[in-house]
């Protein structure tokens, strides 16, 4: 299906990312520039103006290089057919799960069309603290493997060194800014992936305008900080921040935490401890609560999620671990659980707000509710996007997404004050 429409010169931006919240910080980011922005969810596009941005999460971050490869692969060949004229990869700003065959697989199919092209790999987010220095990805000053990431309960990241992260990759210290054009192009003569360092918000803008003058040549891959300078280099007319609407919801607001990560308990716990008992149900299912539907209805019938007039309901993943079950077949079970639970309760309660903590979660949530598609409205905060679906059983719901480990033990509290308007 082609994603042309209208009498303008097409500019399309494809964003293909390795989990669904990935997805949406990062079009957000278009949305920020004025863009026209869109989360899709399956094959079935939404109507795009001739100027606009489309994200899809492929879910590859935590499949095995080889699947990884072959997804994306398949995905960037299906977005060049479709019209696309820009790609961008978005990956994990602390290169989690299978970066480098991500790269690899989306390289393969865009030199189909352009065959001297390579990517520019730069996943540095100096306002979320991820930067790169000396071939190192540091995080808030300390080094990828003694962060948080290092521990991670799925995805745990062993070092920090490109040249082990992407085996192969050439890298471009940061440099004056007229040196750096040369620098790159030079790397791009020897190696497939060229990995640019920066440590500063200035730096991406240089190095998204030498992107942007480079054309489809380069293929840019990184976290939404680098696509936050793209969607202003890329953009026909420069690209102007829109107003953020009243977001003021009469009805209630569902949080859901499928995330392990301690950044995201912190949070909801905030959350929890700063209102009143009356105005607030907490519910942890267990493992053995997400054996079956039924199960998953009779845990949520035993709590007080279901209360009529609470305006905060707080669903989280269990604590303990499912036996028997590798980490991610676990982990996709207890979303698929989860989800069954938002989907109850969305169902027989008035909700008009989601709040969706870690990517597994997101994308089983929305397909339970049997959402296709998104139009992406902007961040609420750095990294959490607020969103609307174009369809859910004839009404709208309003959508906050955010990564695990974004943001500080107050940005759900500055989330719901955001809602509230």
């Amino acid at each position: 299906m082609s994603l042309i429409s209208g009498d303008e010169q097409p500019l399309r931006v494809a964003i293909l990312a390795d989990d669904a919240t990935g997805a949406g910080d990062t079009v957000a980011q278009f949305a920020e520039r004025g863009w026209p922005s869109y989360l899709q969810r399956t094959d079935e596009l939404p109507p795009l103006p001739s100027v606009s941005a489309l994200a899809r999460s492929l879910n590859t971050r935590v499949l095995p290089g080889p699947e990884a490869f072959s997804i994306t692969e398949a995905a960037t060949r299906g977005m060049l057919e479709g019209g696309v004229t820009r790609l961008y990869l978005k990956v994990d700003s602390t290169m989690r799960g299978s970066v480098a065959n991500q790269l690899k697989g989306a390289l393969r199919a865009w030199r189909e069309i352009y065959p001297e092209s390579f990517v520019v790999l730069c996943p540095a987010y100096p306002a979320m603290g991820r930067t790169i220095s000396r071939g190192r990805l540091f995080v808030d000053g300390v080094a990828l493997e003694d962060s948080p990431a290092g521990t991670d309960p799925v995805t745990p990241m062993r070092t920090s060194s490109f040249s082990e992260l992407v085996p192969g990759c050439g890298i471009v210290p940061a440099g004056a800014p007229g040196e750096l054009p040369q620098a790159i192009r030079a790397a791009a003569r020897e190696h497939d992936v060229v990995v640019v360092e920066a440590a500063s918000a200035e730096a991406l803008d240089t190095l998204s305008g030498i992107i942007a003058q480079l054309g489809p040549k380069a293929l840019p891959a990184g976290s939404a900080g680098l696509a936050l300078a793209l969607a202003k280099a890329w953009h026909p007319h420069g690209g102007s921040a829109a107003a953020a609407p009243v977001m003021k919801i009469g009805g209630a607001v569902l949080i859901l935490r499928t995330s392990a990560n301690a950044v995201s308990r912190r949070q909801v716990a905030r959350v929890a401890e700063s209102l009143r008992s009356e105005d607030v149900a907490t519910l942890s299912l267990t493992p053995s609560d997400l054996s079956s539907e039924k199960s998953v209805r009779d845990g949520i019938g035993r709590s007080r999620m279901l209360r009529p007039g609470l305006p905060v309901r707080i669903l989280e993943v269990p604590d303990e671990r499912i036996e028997g079950e590798s980490l991610v077949e676990a982990s996709r079970r207890v979303a698929r659980g989860m989800a069954s639970a938002v989907a109850a309760i969305v169902a027989d309660a008035r909700i008009e707000a989601l709040v969706l903590l870690g990517g597994d979660g997101v994308d089983a949530t929305l397909a339970a509710l049997g959402v296709r598609n998104l139009r992406v409205i902007r961040n609420i905060v750095e990294g959490v996007p607020v969103s609307e679906t174009l369809e859910t059983q004839g009404r709208k719901l309003i959508v906050v997404t955010k990564a695990g480990g974004f943001g500080d033990e107050n940005t759900l509290l500055t989330v719901l004050d955001w809602l509230r308007g």
